[in-house]
Protein backbone atom coordinates (compact mmCIF):
# COMPACT_ATOMS: atom_id res chain seq x y z
CA UNK A 1 0.00 0.00 0.00
CA UNK A 2 1.46 3.26 -0.99
CA UNK A 3 2.18 5.67 1.67
CA UNK A 4 1.27 9.18 1.34
CA UNK A 5 2.58 12.57 3.78
CA UNK A 6 0.11 14.89 3.39
CA UNK A 7 1.45 18.29 4.78
CA UNK A 8 -1.83 20.73 5.51
CA UNK A 9 -2.64 23.04 8.86
CA UNK A 10 -6.16 23.55 7.29
CA UNK A 11 -8.29 20.88 8.73
CA UNK A 12 -11.04 21.12 6.86
CA UNK A 13 -9.13 20.79 3.42
CA UNK A 14 -7.15 18.08 5.22
CA UNK A 15 -9.59 15.75 5.71
CA UNK A 16 -11.29 16.36 2.21
CA UNK A 17 -7.75 15.48 1.10
CA UNK A 18 -7.23 12.97 3.74
CA UNK A 19 -10.92 10.97 2.65
CA UNK A 20 -10.57 10.93 -0.89
CA UNK A 21 -6.42 9.97 -1.42
CA UNK A 22 -7.56 6.81 0.88
CA UNK A 23 -11.21 6.64 -1.11
CA UNK A 24 -9.80 7.13 -4.65
CA UNK A 25 -6.05 5.44 -4.19
CA UNK A 26 -6.71 3.24 -1.28
CA UNK A 27 -3.36 4.74 0.17
CA UNK A 28 -2.45 5.23 3.98
CA UNK A 29 -2.12 8.94 4.56
CA UNK A 30 0.17 10.40 7.01
CA UNK A 31 -0.81 13.74 8.54
CA UNK A 32 1.12 17.12 9.60
CA UNK A 33 -0.04 20.37 10.21
CA UNK A 34 4.03 22.06 9.60
CA UNK A 35 6.95 21.33 7.99
CA UNK A 36 8.74 21.12 10.93
CA UNK A 37 6.77 18.07 12.16
CA UNK A 38 6.94 16.96 8.52
CA UNK A 39 10.89 16.89 8.66
CA UNK A 40 10.89 14.90 12.14
CA UNK A 41 8.99 12.55 10.62
CA UNK A 42 10.91 11.70 7.32
CA UNK A 43 14.02 11.21 9.43
CA UNK A 44 12.59 8.39 10.92
CA UNK A 45 9.89 7.36 7.84
CA UNK A 46 11.92 7.38 5.09
CA UNK A 47 9.94 5.51 2.82
CA UNK A 48 7.10 7.49 2.11
CA UNK A 49 5.94 6.92 -1.82
CA UNK A 50 4.39 11.16 -2.27
CA UNK A 51 4.68 13.85 0.11
CA UNK A 52 2.07 16.90 -0.39
CA UNK A 53 2.40 19.71 0.76
CA UNK A 54 0.89 23.75 0.60
CA UNK A 55 3.54 26.55 -0.75
CA UNK A 56 2.98 28.36 2.36
CA UNK A 57 1.81 27.29 5.58
CA UNK A 58 1.21 29.86 8.75
CA UNK A 59 3.08 32.38 6.83
CA UNK A 60 6.05 29.80 6.17
CA UNK A 61 7.47 28.68 3.12
CA UNK A 62 6.50 25.35 4.14
CA UNK A 63 7.41 23.47 0.50
CA UNK A 64 10.60 24.97 -0.19
CA UNK A 65 11.63 23.83 3.57
CA UNK A 66 10.63 20.30 2.45
CA UNK A 67 12.04 21.06 -0.84
CA UNK A 68 15.06 21.86 0.70
CA UNK A 69 15.25 18.65 3.25
CA UNK A 70 14.58 15.94 0.46
CA UNK A 71 17.34 17.77 -1.50
CA UNK A 72 20.03 18.12 1.25
CA UNK A 73 18.97 14.28 2.16
CA UNK A 74 19.72 13.00 -1.43
CA UNK A 75 16.31 11.61 -1.35
CA UNK A 76 13.90 10.76 -4.55
CA UNK A 77 10.50 10.94 -2.54
CA UNK A 78 7.90 12.90 -4.86
CA UNK A 79 6.73 16.13 -4.14
CA UNK A 80 3.64 18.02 -4.87
CA UNK A 81 3.03 21.58 -4.17
CA UNK A 82 -0.13 22.93 -4.21
CA UNK A 83 0.81 26.30 -5.36
CA UNK A 84 3.77 27.85 -7.04
CA UNK A 85 7.27 25.81 -7.52
CA UNK A 86 9.83 26.66 -5.19
CA UNK A 87 12.97 25.25 -3.44
CA UNK A 88 15.40 23.68 -5.35
CA UNK A 89 14.70 19.71 -5.36
CA UNK A 90 14.03 18.87 -8.96
CA UNK A 91 11.41 15.65 -8.46
CA UNK A 92 8.86 18.53 -7.14
CA UNK A 93 6.08 19.33 -8.96
CA UNK A 94 3.23 22.18 -8.49
CA UNK A 95 -0.50 22.65 -8.86
CA UNK A 96 -2.39 25.76 -8.72
CA UNK A 97 -4.24 26.64 -5.86
CA UNK A 98 -7.20 27.44 -8.40
CA UNK A 99 -7.76 23.82 -9.11
CA UNK A 100 -9.94 21.44 -6.98
CA UNK A 101 -9.11 18.92 -4.50
CA UNK A 102 -10.03 16.35 -6.60
CA UNK A 103 -7.23 17.84 -9.54
CA UNK A 104 -4.78 17.30 -6.68
CA UNK A 105 -5.30 13.51 -5.94
CA UNK A 106 -5.53 13.22 -9.98
CA UNK A 107 -1.91 14.86 -10.05
CA UNK A 108 -0.73 12.72 -7.01
CA UNK A 109 -2.25 9.18 -8.63
CA UNK A 110 -0.05 10.42 -11.87
CA UNK A 111 2.80 10.46 -9.59
CA UNK A 112 2.65 6.82 -7.44
CA UNK A 113 1.35 5.40 -11.01
CA UNK A 114 -2.76 4.83 -10.20
CA UNK A 115 -5.01 5.87 -12.48
CA UNK A 116 -8.04 7.84 -10.50
CA UNK A 117 -11.56 6.83 -11.14
CA UNK A 118 -13.82 9.08 -8.71
CA UNK A 119 -16.58 6.38 -9.52
CA UNK A 120 -14.93 3.67 -7.79
CA UNK A 121 -13.28 3.19 -3.79
CA UNK A 122 -10.48 1.88 -3.19
CA UNK A 123 -11.00 2.40 0.51
CA UNK A 124 -9.11 -0.51 2.70
CA UNK A 125 -10.99 -0.22 5.49
CA UNK A 126 -13.52 -3.26 6.30
CA UNK A 127 -15.92 0.10 7.56
CA UNK A 128 -17.08 3.58 7.27
CA UNK A 129 -18.62 6.36 9.03
CA UNK A 130 -22.09 7.72 8.52
CA UNK A 131 -23.03 10.80 10.13
CA UNK A 132 -26.39 9.95 12.47
CA UNK A 133 -28.38 12.97 10.52
CA UNK A 134 -28.41 10.55 7.56
CA UNK A 135 -30.58 8.11 9.84
CA UNK A 136 -33.18 10.76 10.83
CA UNK A 137 -35.52 10.48 8.12
CA UNK A 138 -35.62 6.61 6.86
CA UNK A 139 -38.50 5.46 6.94
CA UNK A 140 -38.04 2.43 4.46
CA UNK A 141 -36.84 -0.98 5.55
CA UNK A 142 -35.14 -1.52 2.64
CA UNK A 143 -32.01 -0.01 3.49
CA UNK A 144 -29.75 -2.88 1.35
CA UNK A 145 -27.00 -3.00 4.49
CA UNK A 146 -26.21 -3.44 8.16
CA UNK A 147 -25.53 -0.33 10.75
CA UNK A 148 -23.02 -1.24 12.94
CA UNK A 149 -21.57 0.92 16.07
CA UNK A 150 -18.13 1.17 16.86
CA UNK A 151 -16.63 0.17 20.06
CA UNK A 152 -12.88 -0.05 21.41
CA UNK A 153 -11.53 -3.19 22.15
CA UNK A 154 -8.36 -3.14 23.68
CA UNK A 155 -5.91 -1.43 20.68
CA UNK A 156 -8.05 -1.81 18.14
CA UNK A 157 -12.18 -1.77 17.67
CA UNK A 158 -14.96 -3.82 17.38
CA UNK A 159 -17.83 -3.45 15.08
CA UNK A 160 -21.17 -4.49 17.23
CA UNK A 161 -24.14 -4.61 14.90
CA UNK A 162 -26.89 -2.05 15.99
CA UNK A 163 -29.72 -2.27 12.84
CA UNK A 164 -30.03 -5.06 10.07
CA UNK A 165 -31.00 -4.40 6.52
CA UNK A 166 -34.69 -5.29 7.07
CA UNK A 167 -35.26 -3.84 10.82
CA UNK A 168 -38.03 -1.69 10.98
CA UNK A 169 -37.24 1.37 13.35
CA UNK A 170 -38.82 5.09 14.09
CA UNK A 171 -37.16 8.57 13.91
CA UNK A 172 -37.09 8.09 17.73
CA UNK A 173 -34.91 5.40 18.02
CA UNK A 174 -31.90 7.38 16.11
CA UNK A 175 -33.04 10.21 18.10
CA UNK A 176 -32.01 8.29 21.39
CA UNK A 177 -28.36 7.19 20.30
CA UNK A 178 -28.15 10.91 18.88
CA UNK A 179 -29.08 11.93 22.58
CA UNK A 180 -26.52 9.53 23.91
CA UNK A 181 -23.71 11.23 22.07
CA UNK A 182 -23.24 8.77 19.25
CA UNK A 183 -22.00 10.66 15.74
CA UNK A 184 -22.20 7.98 13.69
CA UNK A 185 -22.90 4.51 12.60
CA UNK A 186 -20.67 2.35 10.34
CA UNK A 187 -21.26 0.62 7.56
CA UNK A 188 -19.81 -2.41 5.12
CA UNK A 189 -17.62 -0.24 2.77
CA UNK A 190 -18.97 -2.24 -0.38
CA UNK A 191 -22.21 -0.63 0.47
CA UNK A 192 -21.16 2.59 1.16
CA UNK A 193 -21.96 4.48 -2.08
CA UNK A 194 -25.29 3.00 -2.70
CA UNK A 195 -26.23 3.86 0.81
CA UNK A 196 -25.29 7.30 1.36
CA UNK A 197 -26.93 8.77 -2.05
CA UNK A 198 -30.28 6.49 -0.91
CA UNK A 199 -30.92 8.04 2.28
CA UNK A 200 -30.09 11.20 0.40
CA UNK A 201 -32.74 10.39 -2.36
CA UNK A 202 -35.38 9.99 1.10
CA UNK A 203 -34.43 12.69 2.42
CA UNK A 204 -34.72 15.06 -1.47
CA UNK A 205 -38.00 13.36 -2.08
CA UNK A 206 -39.57 14.49 1.45
CA UNK A 207 -37.93 18.12 1.13
CA UNK A 208 -39.78 17.98 -2.44
CA UNK A 209 -43.07 16.95 -0.90
CA UNK A 210 -45.57 20.16 -0.91
CA UNK A 211 -47.92 17.91 2.05
CA UNK A 212 -45.14 19.15 4.44
CA UNK A 213 -46.42 21.17 7.48
CA UNK A 214 -44.16 23.84 8.59
CA UNK A 215 -42.14 22.61 11.52
CA UNK A 216 -41.74 19.49 9.78
CA UNK A 217 -40.24 21.91 6.97
CA UNK A 218 -38.26 23.49 9.23
CA UNK A 219 -36.80 20.24 10.63
CA UNK A 220 -36.02 18.87 7.34
CA UNK A 221 -34.06 21.83 6.00
CA UNK A 222 -32.00 22.05 9.45
CA UNK A 223 -31.48 18.06 8.87
CA UNK A 224 -30.62 18.57 5.21
CA UNK A 225 -28.20 21.19 6.14
CA UNK A 226 -26.07 19.42 8.18
CA UNK A 227 -25.78 16.33 5.60
CA UNK A 228 -24.74 19.31 3.28
CA UNK A 229 -22.30 20.00 5.80
CA UNK A 230 -21.31 16.83 5.92
CA UNK A 231 -21.20 15.78 2.31
CA UNK A 232 -18.42 18.93 1.61
CA UNK A 233 -16.39 17.55 4.36
CA UNK A 234 -16.45 14.24 3.71
CA UNK A 235 -17.55 13.56 0.15
CA UNK A 236 -16.81 16.77 -1.55
CA UNK A 237 -19.04 18.59 -4.03
CA UNK A 238 -21.17 16.38 -6.03
CA UNK A 239 -24.55 15.89 -7.77
CA UNK A 240 -25.82 14.85 -4.71
CA UNK A 241 -24.19 17.54 -2.39
CA UNK A 242 -25.43 19.91 -4.89
CA UNK A 243 -29.30 18.53 -5.15
CA UNK A 244 -29.40 18.34 -1.60
CA UNK A 245 -28.32 22.07 -0.93
CA UNK A 246 -30.15 23.44 -3.55
CA UNK A 247 -33.45 21.77 -2.03
CA UNK A 248 -32.58 22.49 1.50
CA UNK A 249 -32.26 26.46 0.47
CA UNK A 250 -35.66 26.15 -1.04
CA UNK A 251 -36.95 24.48 2.04
CA UNK A 252 -35.61 27.23 4.13
CA UNK A 253 -36.54 30.10 1.69
CA UNK A 254 -40.70 28.65 1.96
CA UNK A 255 -40.14 28.54 5.64
CA UNK A 256 -38.77 32.34 6.07
CA UNK A 257 -42.32 33.50 4.03
CA UNK A 258 -44.35 32.08 6.97
CA UNK A 259 -46.11 34.92 8.74
CA UNK A 260 -44.99 33.54 12.06
CA UNK A 261 -41.27 32.15 10.70
CA UNK A 262 -40.14 32.85 13.61
CA UNK A 263 -42.03 31.53 16.79
CA UNK A 264 -42.30 28.37 14.84
CA UNK A 265 -38.62 28.38 14.36
CA UNK A 266 -38.14 29.11 18.15
CA UNK A 267 -40.68 26.12 18.37
CA UNK A 268 -38.37 24.33 16.49
CA UNK A 269 -35.71 24.73 18.45
CA UNK A 270 -36.67 24.09 21.27
CA UNK A 271 -38.74 20.76 20.43
CA UNK A 272 -35.62 19.57 18.35
CA UNK A 273 -32.19 20.68 19.32
CA UNK A 274 -31.49 22.13 16.09
CA UNK A 275 -27.71 22.68 15.61
CA UNK A 276 -25.74 26.08 16.19
CA UNK A 277 -24.87 26.15 13.05
CA UNK A 278 -28.38 25.77 11.34
CA UNK A 279 -29.97 27.96 14.03
CA UNK A 280 -27.48 30.68 13.33
CA UNK A 281 -28.31 30.16 9.67
CA UNK A 282 -31.71 30.52 9.74
CA UNK A 283 -31.69 33.01 12.34
CA UNK A 284 -29.34 35.41 10.03
CA UNK A 285 -31.50 34.69 7.22
CA UNK A 286 -34.70 35.40 8.58
CA UNK A 287 -33.79 38.91 9.94
CA UNK A 288 -32.21 39.56 7.05
CA UNK A 289 -35.25 39.41 4.98
CA UNK A 290 -37.24 41.19 7.33
CA UNK A 291 -34.42 43.74 7.71
CA UNK A 292 -33.63 44.60 4.24
CA UNK A 293 -37.12 45.65 3.75
CA UNK A 294 -35.81 48.79 5.40
CA UNK A 295 -33.32 50.03 2.78
CA UNK A 296 -34.49 51.38 -0.97
CA UNK A 297 -32.16 48.59 -2.21
CA UNK A 298 -34.62 45.97 -1.04
CA UNK A 299 -34.98 43.66 -4.14
CA UNK A 300 -36.39 39.60 -4.37
CA UNK A 301 -32.52 38.97 -6.18
CA UNK A 302 -30.54 40.75 -2.84
CA UNK A 303 -32.71 38.51 -0.26
CA UNK A 304 -31.76 35.16 -2.32
CA UNK A 305 -28.33 36.64 -1.88
CA UNK A 306 -28.64 37.01 1.74
CA UNK A 307 -30.32 33.77 1.88
CA UNK A 308 -27.23 32.38 0.11
CA UNK A 309 -24.63 34.23 2.28
CA UNK A 310 -26.45 33.09 5.46
CA UNK A 311 -26.35 29.47 4.45
CA UNK A 312 -22.93 29.45 3.18
CA UNK A 313 -21.00 31.86 6.01
CA UNK A 314 -19.46 29.12 7.85
CA UNK A 315 -19.85 26.13 5.59
CA UNK A 316 -16.25 25.91 5.92
CA UNK A 317 -16.08 25.01 9.78
CA UNK A 318 -17.98 21.72 11.39
CA UNK A 319 -17.61 22.40 15.05
CA UNK A 320 -19.92 24.72 16.18
CA UNK A 321 -17.56 25.93 18.47
CA UNK A 322 -15.27 27.31 15.92
CA UNK A 323 -18.45 29.12 14.65
CA UNK A 324 -19.16 30.87 17.53
CA UNK A 325 -15.34 32.59 17.61
CA UNK A 326 -16.49 36.38 16.10
CA UNK A 327 -13.09 38.56 17.34
CA UNK A 328 -9.31 37.96 17.93
CA UNK A 329 -9.92 38.39 21.10
CA UNK A 330 -12.43 35.46 21.67
CA UNK A 331 -10.01 33.58 19.46
CA UNK A 332 -6.96 34.62 21.92
CA UNK A 333 -8.64 33.21 25.25
CA UNK A 334 -10.00 30.28 23.66
CA UNK A 335 -8.38 26.94 24.15
CA UNK A 336 -8.03 25.97 20.14
CA UNK A 337 -5.17 23.86 18.74
CA UNK A 338 -2.87 26.08 16.05
CA UNK A 339 -4.88 24.54 12.89
CA UNK A 340 -8.36 24.78 14.34
CA UNK A 341 -6.93 28.79 14.92
CA UNK A 342 -5.84 28.98 11.81
CA UNK A 343 -9.55 27.47 10.67
CA UNK A 344 -11.39 29.79 12.09
CA UNK A 345 -9.10 32.58 10.72
CA UNK A 346 -9.50 31.77 6.88
CA UNK A 347 -12.60 30.70 7.09
CA UNK A 348 -14.56 33.34 5.55
CA UNK A 349 -12.10 32.96 2.39
CA UNK A 350 -12.26 29.15 2.44
CA UNK A 351 -16.34 29.42 2.42
CA UNK A 352 -16.13 31.80 -0.24
CA UNK A 353 -14.06 29.10 -2.02
CA UNK A 354 -16.47 26.29 -1.55
CA UNK A 355 -19.37 28.58 -3.02
CA UNK A 356 -17.61 29.23 -6.15
CA UNK A 357 -17.98 24.95 -7.11
CA UNK A 358 -21.70 25.28 -6.96
CA UNK A 359 -23.98 25.97 -9.36
CA UNK A 360 -26.34 29.33 -10.10
CA UNK A 361 -24.93 31.09 -7.13
CA UNK A 362 -26.03 34.63 -7.42
CA UNK A 363 -23.37 37.33 -8.54
CA UNK A 364 -21.60 38.70 -5.68
CA UNK A 365 -21.95 36.05 -3.03
CA UNK A 366 -18.85 35.05 -3.07
CA UNK A 367 -17.12 38.63 -2.42
CA UNK A 368 -19.68 39.01 0.72
CA UNK A 369 -18.85 36.11 2.14
CA UNK A 370 -14.97 36.63 2.54
CA UNK A 371 -15.69 39.93 3.84
CA UNK A 372 -18.70 38.59 6.73
CA UNK A 373 -15.90 39.43 9.36
CA UNK A 374 -15.06 42.81 8.38
CA UNK A 375 -12.20 41.79 6.06
CA UNK A 376 -11.98 42.37 2.28
CA UNK A 377 -9.43 39.22 1.75
CA UNK A 378 -11.63 36.79 3.95
CA UNK A 379 -8.78 36.25 6.70
CA UNK A 380 -8.68 37.24 10.22
CA UNK A 381 -10.87 39.61 12.51
CA UNK A 382 -10.17 43.66 11.94
CA UNK A 383 -10.18 45.49 14.99
CA UNK A 384 -11.97 48.64 13.28
CA UNK A 385 -15.08 48.28 11.36
CA UNK A 386 -14.44 49.06 7.53
CA UNK A 387 -16.33 50.91 5.20
CA UNK A 388 -14.45 49.82 2.33
CA UNK A 389 -16.66 46.68 2.65
CA UNK A 390 -20.04 45.95 0.86
CA UNK A 391 -23.21 47.51 2.38
CA UNK A 392 -24.71 44.04 1.99
CA UNK A 393 -21.31 42.81 4.06
CA UNK A 394 -21.82 45.64 6.74
CA UNK A 395 -25.50 44.49 7.26
CA UNK A 396 -24.66 40.95 7.71
CA UNK A 397 -21.48 41.86 9.95
CA UNK A 398 -24.67 43.41 12.37
CA UNK A 399 -27.33 40.58 12.14
CA UNK A 400 -24.52 38.19 12.72
CA UNK A 401 -23.42 39.73 15.65
CA UNK A 402 -27.23 40.02 17.22
CA UNK A 403 -27.95 35.98 16.30
CA UNK A 404 -24.75 35.07 18.23
CA UNK A 405 -25.48 37.23 21.37
CA UNK A 406 -29.11 35.85 20.97
CA UNK A 407 -28.44 32.30 20.28
CA UNK A 408 -26.66 32.64 24.16
CA UNK A 409 -29.93 33.44 25.52
CA UNK A 410 -30.81 30.18 27.44
CA UNK A 411 -34.53 30.93 27.93
CA UNK A 412 -37.29 32.64 26.08
CA UNK A 413 -35.68 36.65 24.96
CA UNK A 414 -37.63 38.94 26.99
CA UNK A 415 -37.42 42.65 26.10
CA UNK A 416 -34.28 43.46 28.69
CA UNK A 417 -32.32 40.90 26.87
CA UNK A 418 -32.99 42.63 23.98
CA UNK A 419 -32.28 46.16 25.17
CA UNK A 420 -29.34 44.40 26.72
CA UNK A 421 -28.37 43.49 23.13
CA UNK A 422 -28.78 46.61 21.90
CA UNK A 423 -26.71 48.63 24.06
CA UNK A 424 -23.76 46.37 23.71
CA UNK A 425 -24.32 46.92 19.81
CA UNK A 426 -24.65 50.28 19.97
CA UNK A 427 -20.90 51.59 20.99
CA UNK A 428 -20.18 49.27 18.26
CA UNK A 429 -21.55 50.32 15.03
CA UNK A 430 -21.96 53.62 15.21
CA UNK A 431 -20.93 54.09 10.84
CA UNK A 432 -22.91 54.51 7.95
CA UNK A 433 -24.71 50.95 6.70
CA UNK A 434 -23.58 49.39 10.40
CA UNK A 435 -25.80 52.06 11.90
CA UNK A 436 -28.85 52.21 10.03
CA UNK A 437 -28.85 48.51 9.94
CA UNK A 438 -28.44 48.53 13.93
CA UNK A 439 -31.18 50.89 13.87
CA UNK A 440 -33.73 49.08 12.14
CA UNK A 441 -33.05 45.67 13.75
CA UNK A 442 -33.87 48.03 16.84
CA UNK A 443 -37.33 49.19 15.36
CA UNK A 444 -38.12 45.60 14.10
CA UNK A 445 -37.37 44.04 17.52
CA UNK A 446 -38.60 46.58 20.08
CA UNK A 447 -40.61 49.21 18.08
CA UNK A 448 -38.20 52.18 18.38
Amino acid sequence: MSQILLIENDESLRSILKLNLIKNLGCEVVEKDSSEDAISLLDILPNIDLVICRDQIDNTQAAYEIAQYLKNSKSEIPLLIIGKKIGPYENSQAISTDHSWENVIQSAGKIIGMEVNFHTSRVTSDYIPVGIHYFLNINSTSMGCDVYIRVRNGENYQYIKRLHSTDQFERGDIEKYKEAGLKEFFIRKEHYPHFVNYVTDQLLLKLDSSSLSQPERICLSAESYEITLERIHTLGIDVYTIAIFEESVKAMESSLKEDNALLDFLHSLRANKHSYAYAHTYLSSLILHKLVDSFEWETPQIKEKLTYIAYFHDISLRDSELMKIHSNAELEDSSLSRSDKNLVLNHALQSAEIIERFPKIPPGVGTILKEHHGSKNGIGFPESLSIAIAPLSMMFIVVEDFVDSFLKIKETPTRDDFESIFAQLQNKYTKVTYSQTLSALKKMTLGR
